[in-house]
């Protein structure tokens, strides 16, 4: 079937230019499979069960076919030493979206050095596989290691931080298509604007500016990311969020902060409203900044869902329509990746997860669009209809 040939699991990685798009290729023979939209972003369909998935082009073709890049989370101990995962992954995954390889416990767990073997050969696998890569990320207040902590001055702290970007972006300069330069900086609290952490603590909100100008300086050909939470549910706390992120995106454009894009990270909660209005309306309000979009960590939690399957994956299927359907119909948005994508590789099911991620009748979650059998689920077809193509704003 279209888009199901040989798949390279390593080999030696290439360079990419600026904003490279991957090549359309056969994505207009994958339009034929998917009928087109006219006018404004149509209805969703009454279900997303039922359907012969199986033969579909890839979502990373039929995003193409929108003008975005499908993607998800992924990392070295997911994939060398699982050719059917790795083999599923580069079919369906058009950008390889780092989300652990480099980052500072994997890649600079001591101030003596860095260790970029499982980063190395992640780069490899995507480059043999065509797929452009991109990496989160390089700022944030969990990934502290107990080194960087112990550090005595702001100065050392300072060092420590502009050499480990400059390090870590140089090392892959022109081979990366973006990087999440800072991840949740915003303090999940109205009556504040930035999240307590080390950095802010130490460095004050500049660090934000500095983290920014170093990366671009570094790799002047990437994607900058401010990447963020609480930005998709009906509520007035997401409400504040989104108004806050938007504040501070000006205000970070007028002092010319290099930042390209906001990345949202959509881990989608069925027990939280959502309107898609919402969300389009801010993502459109973003792109009239200059700015790109990316929904970077989509996933639906179902811990609070039936525990029939049928039921539970409509549902998840549902909210992830709703959540970028309606936002794709503006140019901002860049892409797309999931926080996973095989169930049994969620955050949400993993054994340290925290109990309020946890079902009652102690099934596992199913948030991700390919089944423990690596089958495509009712959220898969859901992306495959977001990305039908059709008029943008």
């Amino acid at each position: 079937m279209s888009g199901r040939g040989s798949i390279v699991i390593g080999g030696r990685s290439g360079t990419i230019g600026r904003r490279r798009l991957i090549a359309a290729g056969a994505a207009a023979t994958a339009l034929g499979v998917l009928r087109p939209l006219r006018g404004l972003q149509a209805a969703p369909p009454a279900s997303f069960s039922g359907r012969n998935l199986e033969s579909l082009p890839p979502l990373r073709q039929l995003a193409l076919s929108k003008g975005v890049k499908f993607g998800s989370h992924n990392q070295l101990r997911l994939t060398n030493k699982d050719p059917d995962f790795a083999a599923a992954y580069a079919r369906e995954c058009g950008v390889l979206h780092n989300g652990w390889d480099l980052m500072w416990r994997a890649c600079h767990k001591t101030a003596s050095g860095y260790t970029f073997d499982d980063a190395d050969w992640m780069m490899d696998y995507a480059a043999k596989n065509k797929m452009i890569a991109g990496a989160h990320c390089l700022v944030w207040y969990q990934d502290i290691p107990d080194w960087l902590k112990n550090l005595s001055t702001v100065d050392a702290t300072k060092r420590a931080m502009i050499d480990h970007i400059n390090t870590v972006v140089g090392r892959y300069r022109g081979k990366m298509y973006h990087w999440v330069v800072v991840n949740e900086i915003f303090a999940p609290v109205p009556n504040a604007i930035y999240r307590s952490s080390h950095w802010l603590d130490v460095l004050g909100p500049d660090y934000i500016d500095l983290a920014f100008r170093t990366a671009a300086a570094a790799d002047p050909d990437a994607i900058l990311i401010l990447n963020d939470t609480h930005l998709t549910a009906d509520s007035s706390f997401n409400d504040q969020q989104r108004k806050k992120v938007l504040d501070q995106l000006r205000a970070y454009k007028a002092n010319g902060t290099p930042i390209h894009a906001l990345g949202i990270q959509a881990h989608i909660r069925t027990t939280e409203g959502l309107d898609s209005e919402k969300i389009r309306a801010f993502v459109q309000a973003v792109g009239e900044l200059g700015l790109k979009v990316m929904f970077t960590e989509l996933d639906v939690l179902d811990n609070m869902l039936p525990y029939d399957f049928a039921q539970r994956d409509e549902q998840v299927a549902e909210f992830y329509y709703k959540t970028i359907g309606p936002a794709l119909t503006e140019k901002a948005v860049d892409a797309v990746f999931t926080w996973g994508l095989v169930d049994k590789q969620s955050w949400y099911n993993a054994p340290n997860a925290g109990a309020q991620f946890r079902r009652s009748d102690g099934q596992p979650n199913r948030p991700l669009p390919l089944d423990d059998q690596l089958k495509r689920k009712p959220c898969w077809a859901a992306l495959a209809e977001a990305f039908k193509p059709g008029a943008t704003g």
